[in-house]
C-alpha cells in the first residue's frame, strides 16, 4: 500500500533511523511537522520516544539495491538523511559486509534519489576519513588519507555524493563528525564506543575497563548537536555552502579527562587502561582536533554541550533510564 503524502513540512527518509542518532532525528523532525519513514535492519528504535512511534518503519538494509530503489520510488521523500553504516570495529571485522553497507548501499541511495527526483540527501561522514599525519586541526581542506576501511568507505561516500551532485544535480550535503557521546554504545562495533560506554558502565557497573590510552584525545560531540546540525545542514541556504560536507565536533578532551569527569560525579566509580592492540590504534589514527569555524560561519551551526554539560546529560539521561525500569 503506498504512504501517503506528507501533509506536514516535507516526507524524509531515514536509512538507518532506528540508531542512536536516527531515532532521534526521527523525533526531531517528527515534532516539526515533517512525516518520516525509517529504513532499518533493527525495528526498534535505540532511543525510543512518543513520537518516534509515529514514524513508518521499514525493515531491510541499503545494501539490498532492490529494497531502497522500491522503497524510495513508494515513499518519494523530499529528502533522504542516509545515516546507515558499518562502523569502525566492525568494518574490520567484517570488510566485506562493510563494502556492501557502506559503499554499494550507499551508491544504492543516490541512485534511488536521481531516479525518485529526491531533492536532497544529507550524509553523515566522520573523522576517521582524515587518518594520520596530517596537519591539525583538520579543516575542510585537509588531505583525507584513512588507515581504516570505515574511514575509507566514507571518503568513497563522501566522493560519490559530490559525483551525483556534479552529475545529476543532487543536492547533496553532509557532516562529518566527531566520536558522538550518547547513552548508548552505537551498533556497529565503532572503535569510539568507549565515549558512549564509560557513562553507561559507570552508572550500571561502577567500574569501566577503557581499551585506549588515557593520553588519547579526541574530538567529541554530544548527540542532540549531531542532530541539530544535521537538521540544520539539511535546512541550510544552499547558497551560503561552500562545502558539500562540513566538520562537526564541540571539544577535544583526552580520555583521561573523560574518565575524570564521571569521577566529580561518580567519585567511587573505578576506571582502568587496557589498550586494545586493535582498536586503540584505530583511534589514534585519527586527527585529535577538527576545525569546524566553516559550520559556525556557512550555516549557524554552534554546539550546545561542552564536555562538563554532556556529562551531565548522559548521566541524567542514564539515571532516568533506570528509574522507569
Amino acid at each position: 500500500v503506498l504512504l501517503e503524502r506528507c501533509v506536514g513540512r516535507m516526507k524524509v527518509l531515514i536509512t538507518g533511523g532506528a540508531g542512536n542518532i536516527g531515532s532521534r532525528l526521527a523525533a526531531s523532525l517528527i515534532r516539526r511537522g515533517d512525516q518520516v519513514v525509517v529504513l532499518d535492519v533493527n525495528s526498534e528504535p535505540l532511543y525510543p520516544t512518543p513520537e518516534f512511534a509515529k514514524a513508518d518503519v521499514c525493515s531491510g538494509g541499503v545494501d539490498d539495491r532492490e529494497l531502497v530503489m522500491a522503497t524510495v520510488a513508494e515513499v518519494r521523500p523530499d529528502s533522504i538523511f542516509h545515516l546507515a553504516a558499518i562502523l569502525s570495529g566492525g568494518a574490520e571485522q567484517d570488510p566485506d559486509r562493510t563494502w556492501r553497507v557502506n559503499l554499494e548501499g550507499t551508491r544504492n541511495v543516490l541512485e534511488a534519489a536521481v531516479a525518485a527526483g529526491v531533492n536532497r540527501v544529507v550524509f553523515t561522514s566522520t573523522i576517521a576519513t582524515y587518518g594520520a599525519g596530517v596537519p591539525e586541526p583538520v579543516n575542510e581542506h585537509t588531505p583525507q588519507w584513512p588507515s581504516g576501511l570505515y574511514g575509507a568507505t566514507k571518503v568513497a561516500g563522501e566522493r560519490l555524493g559530490v559525483y551525483y551532485h556534479l552529475r545529476h544535480g543532487l543536492d547533496f550535503r553532509g557532516v562529518r563528525l566527531g566520536a558522538m557521546v550518547a547513552p548508548d554504545a552505537p551498533v556497529g562495533g565503532a572503535a569510539s564506543a568507549f565515549v558512549c560506554e564509560l557513562y553507561a558502565r559507570a552508572v550500571q557497573c561502577g567500574a569501566y575497563r577503557f581499551d585506549v590510552y588515557p593520553t588519547t584525545r579526541l574530538p567529541v560531540v554530544w548527540v542532540d548537536d549531531v542532530v541539530h546540525a544535521l537538521v540544520g545542514i539539511h535546512d541550510a541556504d544552499g547558497e551560503m555552502l561552500r562545502h558539500r560536507v562540513y566538520n562537526i565536533a564541540a571539544g577535544t578532551p583526552s580520555v583521561q579527562a573523560m574518565a575524570d569527569a564521571v569521577v566529580r560525579r561518580i567519585p567511587d566509580v573505578k576506571f582502568e587502561f587496557v589498550p586494545d592492540p586493535v582498536r586503540a590504534p584505530i583511534v589514534d589514527s585519527w586527527p585529535s582536533a577538527m576545525d569546524v569555524s566553516a559550520s559556525y560561519e556557512d550555516w549557524g551551526w554552534r554546539p550546545a554541550f561542552d564536555l562538563e554539560h554532556m556529562t551531565d546529560q548522559v548521566l541524567y539521561e542514564l539515571r532516568e533510564r533506570d528509574a522507569e525500569t
